[in-house]
C-alpha cells in the first residue's frame, strides 16, 4: 500500500458532501460554481513558472480531528507526500490551544505556565510567523501549491474572495502585507497567516475566527516577562473580529459555511471538468490514518525539544520579595536551557552582615547548580546542591527560590 493510500482515506462523505452542494439556508446570493478559462488562468498564482507547470486536479481535505498535534502533523505530511503539481487545500479546526511559530519563544508571546492551569495546550508549528489562539470557532485553512508558483498573495486573495462573494462580507479584502483582514472604515481587523517554503511545495495557512472568543484570546496572548530579551521573531499584534460580527445575514455562519465558501472557490480556480480535474474532497479521520511519518510527526510536535528547545537564545531579568529579603535574577538560556544565572540578594533591615554573606554564598552556589536546567520547570532543581548546603535550612531557603522561579518565568 502506498504512503498516500495510507493517510488519504475515503471521500468526503454525508454531512460535508451535503453542505457542498446545498445550504438549507443560504447566506447571500446565488454565484457562479465556474469560470472560464481565461478567468480561471488569471485567479492562479501568477509567476514566471505559470504557463510551464500542468496542475494535476485537485484535492481538498478536511479534518475530523480537533487535535492541534495531528492537524499540524497531516498538514506537513500533506506538503511533502501529494504530487509537486497537485493543488491541495486542508481544512481543520482545533480545540483551545496557542499556536506559536517555529522561531518564537513561548514565554515573550504567553505565560506557559497559566495556560496549563486553564488547560490550553502551548504547541510550536513547523512554519514561521506569529502567535494564534485557535478554538472551536475559527476554522484553519492551508493551501498547498507547487513552490514554483508561490506567492504571498494567492491564498489570500482566493480566501478573501470567498469571504466576500459566498459569505458576503463586503469589507473582507487583503492589505500590502498579504493578510486577510476586515476593513471598516479606517480600521484593520487581521486574520493571521504564515508561510513555509520546501524543495517543490509551498503551503499558506492561515485562521478564520469565525466565532472564537475574542476574551479569551486576549488572556491567553499574555507574557509576563517584560523584561525578557529574545533573540525569536516576535508576534506583531494587531486587533481581531470574528466574521459573524460583520455578517449581513439573520443566520451565523458557522465552520461548514466557511469550509463550503473556501473549498467553492478552491475548486472555481483549480477544478477543469473538460480535462477531467474535477476537485476530490477526502475526509480525514485519524482512526483512519496508519502512515507512520504522520504519527511520527505528532510526537515529535508534543516533545520537549520541539515545543521549548526549539527557542532562541534570550536573556530575563526578574525581580521578587522573598521571606529572607528582596531577591533579583539575571540569567539567559539557549534552546530553552540555562546557560548562566546570578542572584543578588537585597537582605531586610535587621540582618547581620555574616547573615547576608551566607545566604548570598549559598544564592551563588544555588545559581550554579541551575546551570544547564530546563527554563521554568528547573526539572531535577531540587537536591541538586553539594553536601555544605544539606542542612534543613538552606533546604528550604533552595526550594523557596526555585518554587519562586518557576512561579515568575
Amino acid at each position: 500500500m502506498s504512503s498516500l493510500s495510507q493517510a488519504i482515506i475515503r471521500p468526503c462523505s454525508s454531512r460535508f458532501a451535503a453542505s457542498f452542494l446545498h445550504q438549507s439556508q443560504p447566506l447571500t446570493r446565488s454565484f457562479s460554481t465556474s469560470l472560464s478559462r481565461k478567468e480561471q488562468k488569471a485567479a492562479q498564482p501568477q509567476t514566471p513558472a505559470t504557463d510551464s507547470i500542468e496542475l494535476g486536479a485537485p484535492v481538498t481535505y478536511i479534518s475530523e480531528s480537533h487535535d492541534p498535534w495531528f492537524n499540524l502533523s497531516y498538514e506537513d505530511w500533506l506538503m511533502r507526500n501529494t504530487p509537486h503539481n497537485q493543488p491541495v487545500l486542508f481544512l481543520y479546526r482545533n480545540f483551545p490551544c496557542v499556536v506559536i511559530g517555529r522561531n518564537q519563544n513561548p514565554w515573550k508571546e504567553s505565560t506557559p505556565h497559566k495556560l496549563r492551569e486553564a488547560g490550553i495546550p502551548l504547541v510550536r508549528r513547523r512554519s514561521g510567523g506569529g502567535t494564534v489562539f485557535h478554538d472551536m470557532g475559527n476554522t484553519n485553512f492551508s493551501i498547498i501549491l507547487p513552490r514554483l508558483l508561490f506567492t504571498r498573495s494567492h491564498g489570500a486573495e482566493l480566501v478573501s474572495r470567498a469571504i466576500r462573494e459566498q459569505l458576503g462580507i463586503k469589507e473582507c479584502t487583503v492589505n500590502e502585507r498579504n493578510d486577510v483582514i476586515i476593513r471598516d472604515g479606517e480600521k484593520e481587523y487581521k486574520m493571521s497567516s504564515a508561510y513555509k517554503i520546501i524543495q517543490h511545495r509551498a503551503y499558506h495557512h492561515g485562521t478564520m475566527l469565525i466565532s472564537s472568543s475574542l476574551t479569551e484570546l486576549g488572556k491567553s496572548l499574555k507574557s509576563n516577562s517584560p523584561n525578557m530579551q529574545t533573540k525569536s521573531i516576535l508576534s506583531h499584534r494587531s486587533p481581531v473580529t470574528t466574521l459573524n460580527h460583520y455578517n449581513p445575514s439573520s443566520a451565523p455562519i458557522h465552520h461548514d459555511d466557511f469550509v463550503h465558501a473556501v473549498t467553492s472557490e478552491f475548486s472555481k480556480v483549480y477544478s477543469d471538468p473538460t480535462h477531467s480535474k474535477k476537485m476530490e474532497t477526502n475526509e480525514v479521520n485519524p482512526d483512519w490514518v496508519k502512515e507512520p511519518k504522520v504519527w511520527k510527526g505528532v510526537e515529535e510536535l508534543k516533545s520537549w525539544e520541539w515545543q521549548y528547545g526549539q527557542t532562541p537564545e534570550f536573556s530575563n531579568e526578574l525581580e521578587g520579595k522573598l521571606s529572607f529579603g528582596d531577591l533579583s535574577t539575571s540569567l539567559t538560556a539557549r534552546h530553552a536551557l540555562i546557560t548562566s544565572i546570578t542572584f543578588h540578594l537585597t537582605p531586610s533591615l535587621h540582618e547581620s552582615t555574616e547573615e547576608t554573606s551566607q545566604r548570598q554564598a549559598f544564592l551563588d552556589s544555588l545559581a550554579l547548580s541551575l546551570v544547564g536546567h530546563r527554563y521554568e520547570s528547573l526539572d531535577g532543581a531540587e537536591g541538586a546542591l553539594g553536601h555544605e548546603w544539606e542542612d534543613e535550612r538552606w533546604r528550604e531557603m533552595g526550594n523557596e527560590v526555585i518554587g519562586w522561579l518557576r512561579r515568575v518565568m
